[in-house]
C-alpha cells in the first residue's frame, strides 16, 4: 500500500453512500465484485511465486519470493476491505427498504439457490411446491432487469416480488410517480396547452 494514501474508512463510506440513487449503488457493488475478482486472479498468479513452486527471473527455484507474499497479503487486505464496502452497500439497500437480491454477484445467487433448493427438497415448512413456481435465475442475479431513463437518468425498477408488493406501489407511491410525471410534462410542454 502506498505510504501517501490511506482508504476510505467504513464510516466514511457509509456516510458517502447515503444520498446515492439505487442504481449507483447497484453499479458501486459490481465495480467491488469485480476489483476483487481482479485480486482473487492477481493471487492466483503470484500464487507459485509466493511459493517456491515457480522462480522469479533471477532467482533459484525452490525459493519463496518474499515480494510476492507480500503482495498477496496485501491483496487479501484490499478484498476484506471491499467485501466490508459491499456489506455496507447491502445494509444502506436494506435500510432503504429494498432488496438485496438483485445486487448478488452470480457466485452469491447461485448459492443462495443451492440452499433454497436444498431446503426444498427437504420439504421443510411444506415448500416443496413453490421451487417449480419461481421466477426464471436470470431475473434473480441481474442478467435482466428493467427501468426507466429520464431526463438522462438511469432508474431501475426493484424486484417486484421481493419487496412483497407483487408489482403494485402503494397509493402514496403512486400519487408521487404520478405529481412528477405531470411536473415533467408541465416543464417540458410551457404553457402551449394540452397535445393528444
Amino acid at each position: 500500500m502506498s505510504h501517501e494514501s490511506f482508504p476510505i474508512s467504513p464510516e466514511r463510506f457509509a456516510f458517502a453512500i447515503k444520498d446515492l440513487p439505487i442504481s449507483s449503488l447497484h453499479l458501486k457493488a459490481a465495480e467491488l465484485r469485480n476489483s476483487i475478482a481482479h485480486l482473487d486472479y492477481s493471487n492466483e498468479q503470484l500464487k507459485p511465486f509466493a511459493e517456491g513452486t515457480t522462480s522469479v527471473l533471477g532467482s533459484t527455484e525452490g525459493v519463496p519470493d518474499q515480494d510476492c507474499i507480500d503482495a498477496i497479503k496485501e491483496n487479501e487486505m484490499v478484498i476484506a476491505r471491499m467485501q466490508e464496502r459491499i456489506e455496507l452497500l447491502r445494509a444502506e439497500v436494506e435500510n432503504r427498504g429494498g432488496s438485496w437480491t438483485e445486487f448478488l454477484s452470480a457466485e452469491e445467487a447461485a448459492g443462495n439457490e443451492a440452499a433454497s433448493t436444498e431446503n426444498a427438497a427437504e420439504g421443510t415448512n411444506g415448500d416443496t411446491h413453490s421451487r417449480y413456481h419461481e421466477e426464471h435465475q436470470a431475473w434473480r442475479d441481474g442478467t435482466f432487469q428493467t427501468g426507466t431513463i429520464s431526463n438522462g437518468e438511469v432508474m431501475l425498477n426493484g424486484n417486484s416480488q421481493a419487496n412483497g408488493t407483487g408489482g403494485r406501489v402503494s397509493d402514496e407511491e403512486l400519487r408521487r410517480q404520478i405529481e412528477a410525471r405531470i411536473r415533467d410534462l408541465a416543464g417540458d410542454e410551457g404553457d402551449e396547452g394540452m397535445h393528444l
